[in-house]
C-alpha cells in the first residue's frame, strides 16, 4: 500500500532504501576489492523483518541467523539453505544435520553439535565451521566488555577444547571453516586486527586447511567519521593473507547493524506535559521498548517538530509505559515541546523494529520511503493479532 507521509499515525518506524541500498553498496564494493572470494550476509537478529530480509536476499546477501525458527523464516522469505550462515549454540539434531547436509554453512559453538558429528563420514565439505572463543588478553580493555570474565561463545584454544573440536570436525569434514566473530565497545579497527591476528595463530599452530573464515560482524556503517568497509576489509585481509590463499579461503562477514541501523527513524508524538516540582516531563506514544532493548540508552540523535521557537533548560522524554524508567533522555537547552510536537530518533534500525515485546501498546507500523514514495510493509499490531498469538 502506497501513502501519504502526512497523516501518518504515530509511533512508526520508516526505513529510507536510498540509504539501505548504500549501506550495502559499501560492504560489497569493499568486499569486491579487498577479498573477491567473499560473501556478504546479514545478522536476521538484528531486524527480522520480512520485508527487509526479502529485500536484502534479492541482493544477493545470505541470512546469518542462531535459531531453528530464524532459519525457516529465512526459508519462509526466499532463502535457499546454501544461502544461510547457521551460527548460535541451540541448534538441535534435526536442524543441525539437515541444514548441514542442505549446504547451510554451519558454525559449530556448542560441546552437544560436536557429538552431533559423530558417525558422519569425511567428506569433501566445506560448510563446517568451529566458532572460536578468543582469549579477552588480545584485546585493548578499552574495546571489549568482558576483559576480566572472557566470552561465552565458542571453543577455547587455551583450554584444550579448540584443539578437541577441530580434531571432531576433521573426522566429518577435509577442511574446517573458522568462526571468530566477537562484540565490541568500540568498533574498532584494532579489534578486527586482533581477531584476524589471533585466527592467523591458530590456522598455523594446527595446519589448517581452512575453508572460510567468518569473522562475523559488530562494524559502523553509514555514519560519517567512523571506519568505513572498506578500511575494516583491508585491515582483516592485511593479516590473513598471510596464512590462507584469499583465492580459495572465503572471506564472511555478518554485519548487522551496519547496513540496517543507520537507516531506520522512529516518529513519536508528544501527548502529554507535566510541570512538576523537580522538572517538565514530556511524555511521548513511542518508548524504550522501541528502541532500547537494554534499557541503558541515554542520549540519541534526533530532531524535534514542534511550534514553538522558545528554548527551555530542560526536559525530560519519557515514553507511552507506566513504568516511571520509560524515560528514553533529558534534552537540555533545546525547543520546548507541547502536545502534538513531534520527536525523531535516528539511527535505530537494530534490535528494534523486530526485537521489543508487545507491551501496553503493540508493534507499530513500519513504512518504506522509496524516493517520493512512502509504502506500509508492517501494520501496527492489533488487539485480535495479540490474542491470536497468546491463545491456542
Amino acid at each position: 500500500m502506497v501513502v501519504n507521509l502526512d497523516g501518518l499515525t504515530t509511533p512508526y518506524f520508516i526505513i529510507y532504501q536510498d540509504k539501505l541500498d548504500k549501506n550495502i553498496e559499501d560492504y560489497k564494493t569493499a568486499l569486491i576489492n579487498e577479498w573477491p572470494n567473499s560473501q556478504l550476509s546479514f545478522s536476521v537478529k538484528t531486524n527480522s523483518l520480512p520485508w527487509l530480509l526479502e529485500y536484502i536476499r534479492d541482493k544477493g546477501i545470505f541470512a546469518e541467523v542462531v535459531s531453528k525458527e530464524e532459519y525457516l523464516l529465512a526459508k519462509r522469505c526466499g532463502y535457499k539453505d546454501n544461502e544461510i550462515i547457521f551460527n548460535g549454540p541451540i541448534k538441535n539434531k534435526d536442524i543441525f544435520l539437515d541444514s548441514l547436509t542442505m549446504g547451510a554453512t554451519v558454525n559449530i559453538d556448542s560441546k552437544e553439535e560436536l557429538n552431533f558429528l559423530f558417525g558422519l563420514n569425511e567428506q569433501s565439505r566445506n560448510n563446517i565451521g568451529i566458532r572460536i572463543n578468543p582469549n579477552p588478553d588480545i584485546f585493548e580493555e578499552k574495546d571489549i566488555a568482558y576483559k576480566n570474565d572472557g566470552f561465552r561463545f565458542g571453543f577455547s584454544e587455551e583450554t584444550g577444547e579448540l584443539n578437541r573440536a577441530i580434531s571432531i570436525v576433521r573426522g566429518a569434514s577435509d577442511s574446517v571453516g573458522l568462526h571468530i566473530h566477537c562484540n565490541s565497545i568500540t568498533r574498532s579497527k584494532e579489534v578486527y586486527i586482533a581477531l584476524a591476528n589471533y585466527a592467523k595463530k591458530i590456522i598455523k599452530k594446527y595446519d589448517l586447511k581452512v575453508s572460510y573464515i567468518d569473522i562475523g560482524g559488530g562494524f559502523f556503517g553509514g555514519i560519517p567519521g567512523k571506519t568505513t568497509a572498506r578500511e575494516y576489509i583491508s585491515v582483516i585481509k592485511n593479516v590473513l593473507s598471510k596464512v590462507v590463499d584469499i583465492n580459495v579461503t572465503k572471506l564472511i562477514i555478518e554485519p548487522g547493524s551496519a547496513i540496517i541501523g543507520s537507516c531506520v527513524d522512529l516518529v513519536t508524538k508528544v501527548i502529554d506535559v507535566k510541570e512538576t516540582c523537580r522538572s517538565r516531563i514530556v511524555t511521548t506514544d513511542g518508548s524504550r521498548i522501541h528502541i532500547d532493548p537494554l534499557w541503558a540508552k541515554k542520549s540519541y540523535v534526533y530532531t524535534l517538530e514542534n511550534k514553538s521557537d522558545s528554548n527551555i533548560t530542560k526536559q525530560i522524554i519519557c515514553g507511552y509505559t507506566c513504568m516511571d524508567h520509560d524515560r528514553l533522555m533529558t534534552i537540555y537547552n533545546d525547543k520546548k515541546l507541547e502536545c502534538g510536537d513531534k520527536i525523531i530518533y535516528h539511527r535505530v534500525g537494530a534490535y528494534s523494529v523486530t526485537f521489543g515485546g508487545m507491551f501496553i501498546s503493540y508493534y507499530p507500523d513500519v513504512y518504506i520511503k522509496k524516493s517520493e514514495n512512502i509504502e506500509k510493509v508492517r501494520g501496527k499490531i492489533s488487539v485480535d493479532d495479540f490474542y491470536n498469538i497468546h491463545s491456542l
